[in-house]
């Protein structure tokens, strides 16, 4: 069986990842591709693992 080897160097950024939290529960989670800048986003508080309070809201992105 052959080997490669990979290093630091060689990775890069795939999808940025930004941390949500409800503004009525207080649940948190990470949303990807939700990072352009001046972009209000909506957003349901429900995901997968956790059960979420299941209410809407929006979230502005902002980079500065």
């Amino acid at each position: 069986m052959k080997t490669i080897y990979r290093y630091y160097k060689d990775t890069e950024v795939s999808v940025l990842a930004t941390k949500i939290e409800c503004p009525y529960c207080g649940e948190e989670w990470m949303e990807d591709d939700m990072d352009e800048p001046g972009a209000t986003y909506t957003l349901t508080c429900d995901d997968e693992i956790n059960e979420g309070c299941g209410k809407e809201f929006e979230m502005h992105f902002d980079a500065s």
